[in-house]
């Protein structure tokens, strides 16, 4: 079962309970599940199909007074990919952007400029 991090989880779709589980049923169809009803409905054949779900931790950087500049990299791709000055989370960009983003790590905002 792979796992995967997200910024917020999904209610469960049986109780309406936050969900760790997005899993095959033993009904056929897939559901989000809180462990409960994980452990009551989740096809146990397949469950090495599902995904489990965790929340994503923010991290915390304090609020800059300016906004920094980051320089996206020259690249004969379509994308590019840039990290965030103040936490280090990477994202993708295209190659000529220029434009302000705000971090989806840590909420701070900075501006991409091409190289092009």
């Amino acid at each position: 079962m792979k796992e995967i991090e997200k910024n917020t989880l999904p209610n469960c779709d049986f109780c309406g309970k936050e969900a760790e589980y997005d899993a095959p049923t033993k009904y056929g169809s897939w559901a989000y599940m809180c462990r409960d009803c994980y452990r009551k409905y989740a096809d146990m054949s397949k469950v090495h199909m599902g995904t489990k779900l965790k929340k994503r931790v923010l991290k915390v950087v304090k609020k800059p007074k300016k906004i920094k500049i980051v320089f996206v990299p020259l690249t004969w791709d379509s994308v590019a990919y840039v990290k965030c000055p103040y936490c280090g989370t990477e994202r993708c960009v295209e190659p000529d952007a220029n434009y302000t983003v705000t971090c989806e790590g840590c909420g701070n905002e900075y501006k991409v400029v091409s190289m092009i």
